[in-house]
């Protein structure tokens, strides 16, 4: 189905309320993980509202992708067209922000990895060890802004890495040591944004 906004351009805002209703139709069991893993590469890729929409058009939950008059209030979003009492509430949970200017900043052990996290600063230094962490989503993205920075991601064997949409600027660099998943249906950690100015991602695996 067309609508007269599918030209309209998308950002980050819009393709993170795609993953999080494709996580939420893969968790209650309308995709598979084939679907799931060729829906979210759809997403990463899409520039306009038209695109995103063919990802979610035939899940239940698709119709909550644009929302006409969503109702917030108290850190909830209720669907103002379907109404609370049909179809529930969202929790709407904000990307978490990491920074790191001229220090390090680690998550090791078993935290917790929220659906999106930005990491951004200059001249710092992010350490960030998956092996042991609790998964809140099949699919996390991990998005970069950093400067002469130094990223290195520590993998478990199933975990699958994904930056194909990540830009390398000024010299930057990325290096993968981790190699393919050991078994596939893993979590996915997918890297976007941008590495500049002599800024390294180095990936292992466990």
């Amino acid at each position: 189905m067309e609508s007269g906004d599918d030209d309209v351009r998308v950002g980050h805002p819009e393709r993170e309320r795609a993953i999080e209703l494709i996580n939420d139709a893969f968790s209650r069991g309308y995709l598979d993980i084939v679907e799931f893993e060729e829906r979210s590469g759809i997403v990463y890729e899409s520039r306009t509202r038209g695109a995103l929409r063919t990802v979610v058009v035939d899940l239940p939950n698709g119709h909550m992708l644009f929302p006409d008059a969503p109702v917030v209030g108290g850190g909830q979003m209720v669907h103002a067209e379907y109404g609370a009492a049909k179809y529930g509430t969202r929790q709407y949970v904000p990307a978490e922000s990491v920074t790191a200017d001229w220090d390090t900043q680690r998550r090791k052990g078993a935290w917790t990895v929220p659906p999106r996290m930005v990491l951004s600063g200059e001249m710092g230094t992010f350490n960030f060890d998956y092996r042991a962490a609790i998964f809140t989503a099949p699919l996390v993205e991990l998005h970069l802004q950093v400067n002469a920075s130094t990223v290195k991601l520590q993998l478990g064997p199933d975990h699958e890495i994904r930056y194909d949409t990540l830009d390398k600027t000024r010299w930057s660099t990325l290096k993968d040591k981790a190699g393919a998943a050991a078994r596939p249906g893993g979590p996915v950690v997918q890297v976007t944004g941008s590495l500049a100015s002599m800024s390294t991602l180095t990936i292992k695996r466990s």
